[in-house]
């Protein structure tokens, strides 16, 4: 018998992971860490922290789906203190691609990566966060090195399109929209399932 599993992802993956987990009918729970912390990346580390502690006596194995995020190497700090992996990576929005982020920034210093999730909550995430609708000014100094935005998109939805269409527009920057499906990030959990001894 496999280990008991369950999944802890970051807000902005935990609506596309619990799709790929449901797909594969795998038996695994799927557990949820706010996205917005990414607006101060030690509430990632402490949330997940304190996620894991829970978690722990409840499961045998955790896949952690989220990038570094910004904590500097802090986030697989507490990992190592528990059952729990993660994918490796900086950022999760290059799990999405099949190129690596830093070729496309490579060619294309400045470019802006847009997800399904950073799209749908635009103005939550950045606008209101970065506390742009308060101080407007402060927009052009947030993204004055940007050259354009690549909007990868995992779901072809009009109305996601619409938004970022308007995204580029409140930005003043070009917009490339990429289909990446969910196929990279499946294959990604897929191999740490395996690990995980997981029927797969």
């Amino acid at each position: 018998m496999g280990e008991k599993v369950a999944v802890l992802a970051c807000g902005a993956l935990a609506r596309e992971t619990a799709t790929i987990v449901r797909g594969k009918g795998w038996a695994v729970d799927v557990h949820g860490v706010s996205a917005f912390h990414h607006l101060a990346s030690p509430r990632i580390v402490e949330d997940v922290d304190r996620k894991l502690a829970d978690l722990t006596g409840r499961y045998d194995r955790i896949l952690v789906i989220y990038g570094d995020c910004g904590t500097g190497g802090r986030l697989d700090e507490v990992l190592a203190r528990y059952p729990a992996v993660r994918p490796a990576g900086v950022h999760c929005y290059q799990w999405f691609l099949q190129e690596s982020a830093q070729d496309i920034v490579d060619r294309r210093t400045g470019t802006y990566f847009l997800t399904d999730w950073l799209v749908r909550n635009w103005d939550r995430a950045v606008v209101g966060g970065l506390g742009l609708d308060r101080y407007p000014w402060l927009k052009k100094a947030y993204f004055r090195n940007l050259t354009g935005l690549l909007f990868l998109r995992q779901e072809p939805d009009p109305a996601l399109e619409e938004k970022a269409r308007e995204i580029a527009g409140y930005l003043g920057l070009p917009l490339e929209i990429v289909d990446t499906g969910l196929g990279p990030l499946e294959a990604l959990i897929e191999q740490l399932m395996a690990k995980a001894d997981v029927d797969v």
